[in-house]
Formats: C-alpha cells, structure tokens, sequence
C-alpha cells in the first residue's frame, strides 16, 4: 500500500528526520504527544481559527474528511476544472506526496494556497530577526512550503501563490459572542470537529481579525536552502532532494540514520518507561544505536534533567549521565550548597542542589537554605495564598476583546494566620454564560483582599500578568470604579508596592529543592515532593480536609507501589450521574468519570459552558469541579508553606 509524505508528517520530522520514522510506525511508538492536554487544547483552538477563516471566503466548497485519500484528491480535481472556485480541506498529490490545504483559491491561472494558523500576527515584528527567519516561523513556513512544492509539481501550468493566514493580535472582535459560534464536538473514537451554530456564510464575523500574508519571498528562501541550518544531509542536498528523499524513506519504512544532539533532550518520543504501556521507546533506540548503551545506562539519572541544562554544552563534552556533572562543570563550588549567600538568582546553586542530591554525592533527599527563613520574616500575615483560572481564547468571546488576551473566570484564596491556622476564605466562578467576567473578578478579588495588607502569594507570574491585561481592559473602560480596581491591581502587580505580590515559584527555585521533584519547578510536582519529606504535612493531611468545595478529603494518601499520591490525581471526577446525555461531558475534551485537574482541562471544560445548550445539572456539576481544582491549586501553595514552617521550627531547636 503506498504510503504518502504528508505536510503533518514532513514538519513533524523537521529538527530530526529520524522522528519520520516512529511517526509513521505510531502503533508501535509512545509519544508525550499522545496525552498531551495542553498540545491538544491547542489543536482545538486551531480548529476553531480554521472554521473562523472559511467565513471570510463567501461560497467556498469543503471537501468532506474521508481516509480515502484517492477520493478527496479526485473531488478537488473535479473543482478544479471550475475557472475560479474556492475550496476548503484541498487534497492536492505529486508522486508518494499529499497536501490538503486549508484554502484553496483558483482564479483562471493563478492558485492560491492559505495556510491557516492559530499563531498571532505582529506586524511590525513580522518573521524576522538581526539573524533571520525567527526559529518559531520554521515550522509554520517549511508547511507551507511543502504544500507550494506538491502544488508546483500538481498543476505546472499554474502560478502557485503561498499565503499564511493568521491572527492580528492588534485587531480586536468588534461583535460579541464570536467564539460561542464554533463548538468543539468529539465523536465516539475521540476524533474532534467543530460544529457550527450556523452555516459559514451566516456567521457575524464583524471585522476581520484573521489576515492573510505572502509568504512567497519567505518560501523561496526555503526552497534555495538560504532559511536555517540544516539538520540533515537530506536537507543539505536541497528542498527538492529532502522532500523526495523523504518520502521515499516513509515508502521503505526506513529510519533515517540515528544522530543524536541537545535536539534529544525535548523529543516527544522520550517518555518515562511507566507510560511505554506494551509500546517502545524511540529515544531509547536512537541512544542505544548511537552510544551502544544497555539498560543499565537508561536507568541512571541523564544530564538532560538537570534543571536548565547546557544542552548543547553537555552533548558537545559527551557528558551524557548526571552523575558525570562536576560542581566545577556547573560553575560553583560544592561548599556552596547551604550558602545562600552566594545563590544570586539561584540557577547554578539550584543545579548544584538537584545534582548533590540526585546522584546521593550529598546526604539527605532535599535541601532548605536559611535565607528562605530571613524572607520569611519580612512577610505580613495574613499570608493569602492566590490562584487564578483563566482564558485566552484566539477567538475573542468578547466585544472590544483581543486574540489570547487572558480573561480571568475563576479565583481561589487561601489564608494563613500567625497562628498556622489555615482557612479558604474565599472562592469566585463566572456562572452566567455570555458575561464579560473581568471586572467582576477584580471587584470580587478587592473584597476578598482589601481589608488588610496581608502578604499575597501566587505560582509563577500568570496572576500577574493576568491582572496586567485586565488593568489594561479597565482603562480602556467607562466603569464607574474603574479607578479604584486599577489602584487595587497596581498594589499587587507593581514591583515597587509594599504589596507586590510574591511569586512561591521563585522561592522554590531559589531556596528550595527536593529529589522528588527531579527537574521540575511545577506546583504539580512540587506538591507531592514536599507531601512526601513533610512528617507535619502527612499527619495534618492524613486527616480529612474541607474547604468551600473540596469536602472530607484525605489529601495524603499512598498508592500501592508506596509513593505518595498526588493530590490533583484525587479530586472527585465530574458528576454526570443523572446527566441525560453524558457525551456533553465528553465535548469538553472530558472523559465521563475524569476529573479537572489540569489548568487545560479548566479552560476547555468553562469555555463549554460558554454555550447554551447545557443542561442545567451539566453546569453546575461542571462548576464544582472546577471550584475544587481552583481550590486546591491555593491549598498547594498552602501546604509548600507549612513544610518550610515545619522545618524552620525543627532547625530552630
């Protein structure tokens, strides 16, 4: 059976062409991919830019999907005989290649190729850098590239025209409601499709916020090889060689010879063996067949996993295992490790600590420096612990609204007392579908947290800059208490208010460091870390917990193989017992009985709710689960605290 170099496949394999290989063998390959929640939110938000553009080309014909790629090709060629047409999901082949083009455009001799993409636009950033083409226009170009080159071959007697059409970051919706036109609908195998409130043509679109950009000097940079270092010999011997020596290594089910690099680090085949699930590992096989490696090599830490690994460096010195990592190699000293005075903004002492404490060259399993203690001193109580829940839609739901400007629709606070004593003080959702939520959840915020100066905490800065946008929507406004919320937000966002909030993030990285954390600064992961050091931690969470959602919860549980259980994996799932149709739990990208434990899945699950044709049960049941995820992304925050309060307190004695 002849198998076709498709443009997914042709990008897929772009920075390694071995990856061709365990694509096109995908059964027998586990990918990071497979699972990805925030990958596939980000395809479905794809989706619905792609459905927004057919609006813009009034009487376009789609070519229904069908796995038959003999028939879609056969029904654009019958279009195709049309002087001009317009065609949507194109199928266009050359030999063993394929391409379907989101729009196709023929006007007599001339074709139009428009690649659509859920990528913001800047125009006076454009695709260039002092150094070139902008590495994260690669793969978007290189797709369309590949398409003008199948088109070229196809149709030799027409002008092919490549185009990309993308979002203007600067165009704001000047319609409500736009988004809510495009539902995310998934049928029984999985497979997502939009489903249209009603027919393309009839969609309010207001001003364009989607525009269409030549690409033609950018693809012809491609084709001459002048666009980016070449990763393979294939590429060297130029767009037309790499293109046919591609597909014909896909035809013979052949691997491109094995050339490992810092490319390796971020490979989606490199999965943890837990998840191999019966499948195998395509970085395993590529690391064997370059470095002759055994299993044994596997199971050691790798050099990768230090937490911002000179990649490039370590590969270039063959230092391939961790425990090859010398503090000298690193840029410090090993007398360094408990010296917080030396941890500037802590990347080479926290490197230090991960590879000391991984590779057990220092006792123990974590390590809490004292200068974590002396800002500790500095804070004010109440400490309120803050978590936001958000969205950044491509497609604004929002008259007046920008592509991907963050819209907060949820909040969470915890507060911890003087005393220890820890209280959920306050929770907020947008219940009402359609609502601007924004300055509500400013002026609810302000309740919650203007009666005091209390000392506010956030993970990471998304708080901050989600605040940032929502200031920048204020000023714009004519709310009667706008000054007064942009006061408040200026006291937690600017960095020279006595109440600027503190990002917890920060404080890990720079003070704190435990092995069961690995290489990560995710609250997903350090959360189970410190459950599982914190003696104080599992005898105050062995106990049932209650909040404003979460109710007679045991957050410290073990798991059979002895590990602590990762609070987020035991939040209720969904409850969709009653619910007359449960495959509207499933339109969220949900599973019936799965739980909200992802910020992906939160996002997904309240833009659902955005329609309406939700059942009344659906909603609400949709809204506590969200409240209890929100809930305990605060209560995360709360509990990293109280172990480093426990362990200052045993220090001190």
């Amino acid at each position: 059976m002849q198998k076709y170099l498709t443009k997914s496949l042709f990008t897929h394999a772009l920075d390694c062409p071995t990856k061709l290989y365990y694509k096109s063998n995908s059964d027998d390959y586990v990918s990071s991919q497979d699972d990805d929640e925030f990958l596939r939110t980000l395809a479905e938000g794809g989706m619905q830019v792609g459905e927004l553009a057919k609006c813009y080309f009034k009487g376009g014909v789609e070519i229904e999907y069908s796995k038959d790629k003999r028939k879609s090709i056969q029904e654009t060629n019958k279009l195709l005989e049309n002087e001009n047409i317009v065609i949507f999901e194109a199928a266009i082949e050359f030999e063993n290649t394929y391409a379907l083009v989101d729009v196709l455009e023929k006007k007599g001799n001339r074709i139009n190729l428009i690649e659509v993409k859920s990528k913001s636009w800047d125009e006076e950033v454009g695709f260039y850098n002092t150094r070139g083409i902008i590495p994260g226009w690669h793969k978007y170009l290189h797709d369309i590239a590949f398409q003008t080159w199948v088109a070229q071959r196809a149709f030799p007697d027409h002008e092919i025209h490549p185009y990309l059409m993308l979002i203007d970051k600067n165009k704001a919706s000047t319609v409500d409601g736009l988004h809510q036109y495009f539902k995310v609908v998934q049928d029984e195998k999985g497979r997502s499709s939009i489903k249209l409130r009603v027919h393309h043509e009839q969609v309010n679109t207001g001003e364009p916020i989607l525009t269409q950009i030549s690409v033609i000097d950018e693809v012809n940079l491609i084709f001459e090889g002048n666009c980016r270092t070449p990763q393979s010999d294939l590429e060297v011997q130029g767009f037309d060689a790499w293109v046919r020596g591609s597909a014909g290594l896909l035809n013979k089910n052949e691997k491109y010879p094995v050339l490992i690099g810092d490319k390796c680090n971020h490979c989606e085949y490199r999965v943890a063996v837990s998840k191999l699930l019966g499948k195998r590992s395509g970085f395993e096989e590529c690391w064997k067949d370059a470095l002759k490696w055994t299993e044994a090599d596997f199971q050691k830490t790798l050099a990768f996993d230090m937490w911002y690994a000179p990649t490039k460096k370590l590969m270039a010195d063959h230092i391939y295992h961790m425990e090859e990592i010398t503090p000298d190699y690193i840029g410090t000293e090993e007398s360094g490790l408990y010296d917080h005075s030396i941890w500037d903004d802590g990347r080479k002492q926290r490197q230090l600590a991960q590879v000391m404490k991984m590779t057990e060259r220092h006792e123990g399993s974590e390590v809490v420096l004292s200068g974590l203690y002396e800002e500790m001193d500095t804070w004010n109580y109440p400490l309120h612990f803050i978590d936001f829940e958000g969205i950044a839609p491509a497609i604004p739901f929002y008259k007046g609204s920008y592509p991907y400007k963050k819209i907060p629709f949820q909040f969470s606070i915890h507060d911890v007392g003087e005393d220890g004593s820890v209280e959920h003080v306050g929770e907020w959702i947008e219940r009402n579908s359609g609502k601007f939520p924004c300055f509500d959840f400013v002026r609810e915020l302000k309740k919650t947290l203007g009666g005091d100066n209390g000392s506010v905490f956030m993970y990471h800065h998304y708080e901050r800059t989600t605040l940032r946008d929502v200031r920048a929507m204020l000023l714009d406004s004519s709310e009667p208490d706008r000054d007064a919320l942009v006061e408040f937000i200026d006291s937690l966002v600017e960095d020279d208010s006595p109440r600027a909030m503190i990002d917890q993030q920060k404080l890990v990285i720079k003070y704190y460091y435990s092995v069961h954390m690995g290489g990560s600064n995710s609250i997903k992961d350090v959360l189970p870390a410190v459950l599982t050091e914190s003696e104080f931690l599992k005898d105050y969470y062995s106990k049932p917990y209650s909040g404003h959602s979460i109710k007679n919860q045991k957050l410290y549980q073990v798991e059979e193989g002895g590990e602590v259980a990762n609070p987020y994996k035991l939040l209720p799932p969904i409850e969709t017992d009653g619910i007359p149709d449960p495959i509207e739990i499933e339109d969220m990208g949900i599973s019936k009985n799965e739980a909200i434990s992802e910020g992906g899945t939160a996002m997904m699950a309240w833009a659902r709710m955005q329609f309406d044709d939700v059942t009344k049960h659906e909603r609400e049941a949709t809204f506590r689960a969200l409240l209890r995820y929100c809930e305990l992304d605060t209560l995360a925050m709360v509990m990293i605290h109280q172990h480093w309060q426990s362990v200052r307190c045993k220090d001190s004695q």
